[in-house]
């Protein structure tokens, strides 16, 4: 059993007093992270999951801590020696630049961009999962920034997002060729061999 501790101030101005949500954390954002020390929040979730389950195998959840898109690197002997926690991450190529490199081009892709980070987390800090990962490449997933904001691909997405290309090819999966699916299948398995996928509970987001 995986258990993920969101803690949220109640007050900002008084951290005394914190409101803990035993859910998936996976979208703990920056400015909770301004709001509150982090990594005392966490210490705090977790002494009181093993307050109330006590300590050994068999006796409560695993506690994961998300990593507050700070990267896994920040978070290098926290807790050490606690009992059974993990490290959460969220990988995603879909939000940076873009690219119109086609989908055969990202085989090794997540070993690259992912693995070495994993394998040093796995040594610095114990397990290390992702809660989250994507085989979208390109920002074009149907209303993923919101509805009517437009995809970073084909520039209509606020900001300065020069246009690559159409999302058609992306996202009409009904006429993707057997080469397109093999690069699909090619990624989503580099993926899971770069971010070490054994997690039943794993949220595979197979287009976001």
């Amino acid at each position: 059993m995986l258990l993920s501790c969101l803690v949220l101030p109640m007050n900002p101005k008084d951290p005394r007093w914190v409101r803990m949500r035993f859910r998936d954390s996976r979208h703990l954002i920056r400015d909770i992270i301004l709001l509150a020390d982090t990594s005392a929040s966490y210490l705090q979730a977790y002494t009181n999951v093993r307050e109330a389950s006590g300590i050994g195998e068999g006796k409560g959840p695993f506690v994961s801590f998300h990593d507050g898109f700070l990267g896994l690197e920040q978070w290098a002997g926290f807790l050490p020696n606690a009992d059974r926690t993990a490290l959460d991450q969220h990988t995603y190529l879909c939000f940076t630049s873009q690219s119109d490199s086609p989908m055969s081009t990202y085989a090794q892709t997540p070993c690259s961009a992912w693995a070495q980070g994993v394998n040093a987390s796995m040594s610095a800090f114990g397990m290390t999962n992702a809660g989250e990962w994507s085989n979208a490449v390109t920002d074009c997933g149907l209303f993923v920034n919101g509805v009517g904001l437009g995809t970073r691909y084909e520039g209509t997405y606020p900001g300065s997002w020069p246009k690559v290309g159409s999302c058609t090819p992306w996202t009409d999966w009904q006429n993707w060729n057997d080469v397109m699916k093999q690069g699909m299948m090619n990624f989503a398995l580099a993926s899971m061999d770069a971010l070490q996928v054994c997690l039943s509970l794993m949220i595979d987001i197979c287009d976001r």
